[in-house]
This record gives C-alpha cells, sequence and structure tokens, in this order.
C-alpha cells in the first residue's frame, strides 16, 4: 500500500527544525524526523509521511507535551494537525490515473446491452461445445466404435464447434465496439427550434423611416394636416 505524504514548505519546514533543535521528542519520533527534516530547507525531503506528522502533534497535544514545550518557549498549538497541515499538498509526487470520460446516456445504454448479449453468448458458446461433444459421442457408439475413438471424435467436434464460437463470438464484440465508438463521437446536434421560437428570437431593427421623432417635428406635422383640413373644407363649401 502506498503511504500518504504531503509536501514540506517552508512554514512547515521551520515549525519541525525548531522541535527538532529544542532535542525534545521522543527518540523515536525524532529519529524519524530528523531523516526528512535537515537545518536548510533545500536539503529536506520535499515530502514527509503524514502518520510522522500525526505522531508529532498527538504528542505535542499531550501533557507531557506540552510541559516540554513551555520549557523551550514553544507554543504548542502550532503543532495541531489544522495548523501542521495549512498550505501543504496532499502526495504531490503521486501520479493519477487517465482520464476516463464518462459515456453518454445512448453509449450506456449500448454498454449495459452488449454486456448482457457477451453473457447470453457465451452460456450459448459453452453449451453448444459440450452439446456437440455429447451429440458425437452418442453417434460414435451408435455405429460400434471404441471408446477411444469416440473420445478423439467428440473431442473433435467440441473443439471445431469451440473455435466457431470463438471466431464468432469476436466478430460480434467487434461489430458492437466500432458501434460504441461511434455513438461516443458522435456530436449532438442543438435541436431545431420551432417557427414560432425562430419568430420570437428574431428582433425587429428600426428602419430610417422609423427613426424617432422628436416634439419639433411633431408639432410641424400637426400644423400641416390642420392646414390642409382647413383648404379641403373650404373648396367644399
Amino acid at each position: 500500500m502506498t503511504e500518504t505524504t504531503v509536501s514540506l514548505p517552508n512554514h512547515l519546514h521551520a515549525s519541525l527544525l525548531a522541535l527538532v533543535k529544542s532535542d525534545i521528542l521522543p527518540e523515536e519520533i525524532n529519529s524519524k524526523l530528523t531523516h526528512h527534516v535537515k537545518p536548510t530547507h533545500d536539503a529536506s525531503s520535499s515530502e514527509i509521511p503524514y502518520h510522522l506528522l500525526r505522531d508529532i502533534s498527538k504528542w505535542t497535544q499531550s501533557d507531557a507535551g506540552k510541559e516540554a514545550l513551555l520549557t523551550k518557549e514553544i507554543d504548542y498549538r502550532d503543532y495541531s494537525m489544522i495548523t501542521l497541515l495549512a498550505g501543504t499538498t496532499t502526495s504531490p509526487s503521486a501520479k493519477l490515473g487517465p482520464f476516463k470520460r464518462a459515456l453518454s446516456p445512448e453509449s450506456a445504454a449500448l454498454q449495459r446491452l452488449k454486456d448482457r448479449k457477451a453473457i447470453s453468448a457465451l452460456i450459448n458458446g459453452v453449451l453448444s461445445v459440450v452439446g456437440v461433444g455429447v451429440a458425437a459421442w452418442w453417434a460414435a457408439g451408435s455405429v460400434g466404435w471404441k471408446p477411444e475413438y469416440k473420445a478423439l471424435l467428440a473431442v473433435f467436434a467440441a473443439f471445431a464447434v469451440a473455435a466457431t464460437e470463438a471466431t464468432l463470438y469476436w466478430i460480434w464484440q467487434w461489430r458492437y465496439d466500432t458501434a460504441l465508438k461511434k455513438h461516443s463521437h458522435r456530436k449532438i446536434d442543438p435541436p431545431e427550434m420551432s417557427d414560432e421560437k425562430k419568430s420570437e428570437e428574431v428582433i425587429p431593427q428600426p428602419s430610417a423611416a422609423e427613426a424617432p421623432i422628436d416634439d419639433q417635428e411633431i408639432r410641424h406635422r400637426g400644423r400641416r394636416r390642420r392646414s390642409r383640413d382647413v383648404s379641403d373644407h373650404e373648396d367644399k363649401d
């Protein structure tokens, strides 16, 4: 099992180095700590085991640890797990596995169908091999063949059927894998909008004739309209 480690930044190195210099840690913890923490940060390890920090924190929070830290004028609260892990990275050298994209609903349904059919094909293949072998044994016995010849015929017939079933299964799996790749790489086009939605989406643009009219232009138009009405009335009279 891989050991969990955390990074050793400058502030954590300074806190742990103070414990190393004070020489108050238990011998077992101190020997492990001096293996990772050196007088300079560059000479120290880039990572430190998580369980070592946990042991240090547990000891510093005990009564004996608090008394020992008090004699060296060191604050025990600087060595709680929250303080020690602040600003660190868990297992920075660990390599993550390759990213696997989630299957689309269509691809997932096709994968489930493939699994069910694969189980059915395997069961059918096993039954076919056993059935052909038994049938060959019975047929050879009905014509009076010796047991060794019956066994050879049964084995040969079963082997031929097994090879045929394996070939058919490989072809079937290849076709399903090809169909699954097509589904996973297929681009999903956005749904087409209906005519009503398209009309809602169209924003009418004002033309030059529909440009805003100021108040002065409105008054001029009103005067011209009244003058035309008066002239039309006089013509009728």
